[in-house]
C-alpha cells in the first residue's frame, strides 16, 4: 500500500452538495481518470491493480456507506486512517504547493493542510476529512464537511504490484 506523503491536490469530494457515497463521488471519478492518466506512466499504471476497496461504515455515525468499489486509486477511511497512521501527529500532512495554489485550507501554525478521506459523514452530503487545529493538533473529523467544500486536500492511495 502506498499513501502520499503529500497533499497532491486541492479537489472537492463532489461538485455538488448532495447525498453521495465514495461509490458516485466526482472525486472517485477523478482519481481514476484524470488523475491516474495524468500522474503516472503506462508502465507504472500496469503496476497499480485495480483493488476492491471497501466501504467502511463512520463509526460514529449510522450514515450508509455505500457499495464497495473497484478501484486503483481511492482516499482512505477512518477505518484505515487510523490503522496506518498511529498518532493524530502522524496524520499531518502537508500540501503541495499546487494543491495550496488550488485553494487547500492550510494551518500555518502546523503547515498541515485538511485532507479527505472515503468515508461519509453525518449525513450523505458530508464527508468524513482530518483536520489541523491550533493547540488541538491533527485529528479525524468523523463528521465530516460539505461534500462541495473546495479547501480540502487530496492524499490518494493505490496499492503496487511490484511483479504485474
Amino acid at each position: 500500500l502506498v499513501i502520499s506523503k503529500y497533499a497532491l491536490d486541492c479537489k472537492q469530494y463532489n461538485t455538488s452538495r448532495t447525498a453521495v457515497t465514495w461509490e458516485t463521488s466526482t472525486l472517485r471519478t477523478w482519481l481514476n481518470n484524470d488523475f491516474i492518466n495524468k500522474a503516472f506512466s503506462a508502465d507504472e499504471k500496469a503496476m497499480i491493480p485495480t483493488v476492491t476497496v471497501s466501504a467502511d461504515k463512520n463509526p460514529v455515525y449510522d450514515t450508509n456507506p455505500g457499495n464497495a468499489t473497484q478501484d486503483q486509486v481511492f482516499l482512505l477511511s477512518i477505518t484505515e486512517a487510523n490503522q496506518y497512521f498511529s498518532s493524530d501527529s502522524a496524520l499531518q500532512c502537508e500540501p503541495t504547493d499546487y494543491a495550496v495554489a488550488k485553494g487547500a485550507f492550510v494551518n500555518s501554525n502546523l503547515g498541515s493542510c485538511w485532507w479527505w478521506l472515503r468515508s461519509a459523514g453525518i449525513t450523505l452530503d458530508y464527508a468524513v476529512y482530518v483536520y489541523a487545529v491550533d493547540k488541538l493538533g491533527v485529528d479525524v473529523s468523523e463528521h465530516g464537511g460539505y461534500v462541495d467544500y473546495d479547501g480540502s486536500a487530496v492524499r490518494p492511495a493505490l496499492w503496487i504490484d511490484l511483479n504485474p
